[in-house]
C-alpha cells in the first residue's frame, strides 16, 4: 500500500471493507458516471471506492457539520439508522427522520441534510429542495455537496460513523458554548486585572506573629 500520512486510518477502513460501494436497495438507482472519479474500479457486482479521495469528502463533511452547529444552523438526518436518533437526541438544532414520501419537500428549511439509504425519490426531493446535501454512500455525485463515500453497512464502520458524527457534534456544541461566554464577557466591557504579589511563607508567618502581639 502506498505510504501516506493517513496510512493507519486507511488500513482500518480497508480491513473493515470500507472500500465496498453499498449496493442500492432500489434497482432504479444505479452508479452514476459522476461517481467514476471517486472509484478505483469494479469486480463482479461490486464497485470499489478510492478511499484516499473518500477521506477528503469525510473531512469536509465533518468540518461543515461543526461550523453549522457553531453558527446555530439547522441539520436534518434522513436515515433508517435509529442509533443516530439516540446519539443526537440531546442536540436541539439537529432532527432525525426516516424518509417518507414528500417529507423533504414539505419540511422546514434546514442548513444541511445528511441523506443515507438513498433512493431515486428522496434524491429527487433533495434536488428540488436545493438543499446543502451530504450523500452517505451515495450512488451519484450529482447535487451532492459533500460526499461521505464509505461502506457504513459494515457493522464496525457503522459504529465508527455514528461515533464520528457524535463527537463532531459535541465538539461543535462546546465551541458554541465557549463563543457565547466570550460574547457575554465582552458585553460587560474589559477590565484590567491587578497583579497579585506572591509572598513567601516566611513573610506571611512574620505578619501573623506581629498581629498577635
Amino acid at each position: 500500500m502506498v505510504r501516506t500520512e493517513h496510512s493507519r486510518l486507511l488500513s482500518f477502513l480497508i480491513g473493515s471493507s470500507g472500500y465496498l460501494v453499498p449496493r442500492p436497495f432500489n434497482e432504479d438507482v444505479r452508479i452514476s458516471k459522476t461517481m467514476h472519479p471517486y472509484l478505483l474500479g469494479k469486480r463482479n457486482i461490486y464497485y470499489f471506492y478510492n478511499l484516499e479521495k473518500s477521506l477528503y469528502g469525510i473531512r469536509a463533511t465533518l468540518e461543515v457539520l461543526k461550523k453549522i452547529i457553531l453558527s446555530e444552523g439547522k441539520i436534518l438526518f434522513v436515515s433508517d439508522y435509529p442509533l443516530l436518533k439516540i446519539c443526537l437526541s440531546h442536540q436541539p438544532d439537529i432532527s432525525y427522520i426516516k424518509w417518507k414520501r414528500s417529507y423533504l419537500v414539505k419540511s422546514k428549511d434546514v442548513d444541511l441534510v445528511f441523506l443515507s439509504d438513498i433512493e431515486k425519490e428522496n434524491l429527487v426531493e433533495a434536488h428540488r429542495k436545493c438543499l446543502l446535501l451530504v450523500g452517505v454512500g451515495s450512488p451519484t455525485m450529482s447535487k451532492v455537496t459533500y460526499p461521505f463515500n464509505l461502506n457504513i453497512e459494515s457493522p464496525l464502520l457503522s459504529s465508527w460513523f455514528f461515533s464520528l458524527i457524535y463527537m463532531t457534534c459535541v465538539k461543535g456544541s462546546r465551541m458554541k458554548s465557549t463563543k457565547k461566554k466570550r460574547v457575554f464577557s465582552s458585553l460587560l466591557g474589559k477590565a484590567q486585572l491587578k497583579g497579585v504579589k506572591k509572598e513567601s511563607r516566611n513573610a506571611l508567618k512574620f505578619k501573623g506573629e506581629s498581629n498577635n502581639k
